[in-house]
């Protein structure tokens, strides 16, 4: 989707500059070679570059049917695995979605009480008989949580309605600080594991002390769905950071009609007769997708933790 005018400018500003900001750290890499610095090499005066007016045209926006957008897995399995890091180091949120989205007229949201979010864990990987779903022999830790599905209603003929799949949250406490750990998460009790993603892993956050923070945080904002975006994201997992700040404006879902179609720059100019504001939920699901990945994908972006502001 090609840049508005304005606002347009500061989303691909800050998409163009790859946004990857490590704290007290400069951006620009040291003349030894050795690669971005981390906190603890610093403190450092504050460095900037200068932005790439090439990248003012933008970018198109990834279509669904993309393989980094389209499902990766049909249900029951998990996907859009997703972690943030909670309000201490010793715990942490585990969240993914099950079941399919709907988008249509009439719809019949699903029943979240029907499936379990269940997150089991270990502190080493686990062996490869787990993946058939005896995970109570290899994993001693199993946290428990809840499911919602949400709909997005319209009261106006013509405009489609979109119903969720189910959206799971599990929290995990007592967890050692700065400590690899390796999970499966889902519904244990379908047969097989078909319930169950396979093994994935994240990093808890050091304990808050004077010398123990963050190696590399990585900021971004005004993600959106595009070419650019996944440059971005991809960019960023590469950079290994111990978690993301994303400073809103994550799909520009409402940039599109509810029947899905291309996204526009200004809807207001494009659809001057839509009764309202319109949006493409399913876009959405493109995103968590988007930030997330398998467990054997090259860039294992769902170990990272993500603050949403």
């Amino acid at each position: 989707m090609a840049a508005p005018a304005a606002a347009g400018d500061l989303r691909f500003l800050l998409v163009g500059l790859l946004l990857v900001v490590v704290v007290g750290s400069r951006l620009v890499r040291p003349p030894d070679g050795g690669g971005i610095p981390t906190t603890l090499d610093g403190p450092f005066e504050p460095a900037t570059r200068a932005f790439d007016r090439a990248l003012r045209q933008g970018s198109d926006d990834v279509p669904l049917t993309d393989p980094r957008l389209a499902p990766r897995a049909r249900p029951p399995a998990p996907e859009q695995s997703a972690l943030a890091a909670s309000s201490d180091a010793t715990s942490f949120w585990v969240s993914w979605v099950t079941g399919e989205a709907q988008v249509g007229s009439h719809l019949t949201p699903l029943d979240p009480s029907t499936v379990r979010s269940e997150v089991w864990y270990s502190e080493r990987p686990s062996p490869t008989a787990a993946a058939a779903g005896d995970v109570s022999g290899h994993y001693p830790h199993v946290a428990r949580g809840k499911a919602e599905v949400y709909s997005q209603l319209y009261p106006y003929p013509g405009l489609l309605n979109y119903t969720s799949g189910a959206i799971h949250h599990v929290r995990l406490r007592g967890l050692r600080p700065a400590t690899r750990y390796y999970y499966r998460c889902g519904d244990s009790s379908v047969r097989g594991g078909a319930g169950l993603s396979g093994e994935l892993s994240f990093e808890t956050l050091p304990s808050s002390a004077a010398a123990a923070y963050p190696r590399r945080v990585a900021v971004v904002g005004d993600l959106g769905l595009t070419g650019n975006s996944t440059s971005t994201v991809e960019h960023l997992a590469r950079n290994d950071p111990s978690l993301v700040v994303v400073v809103g404006d994550m799909t520009y879902a409402n940039q599109y009609r509810t029947t899905g179609g291309r996204g526009v720059p200004c809807f207001s100019c494009s659809f001057p007769d839509a009764p309202l504001r319109e949006s493409y939920q399913p876009r959405w699901d493109g995103w968590g997708r988007l930030v997330a990945s398998t467990s054997d994908a090259e860039f294992k972006f769902s170990s990272i933790s993500l603050f949403g502001i």
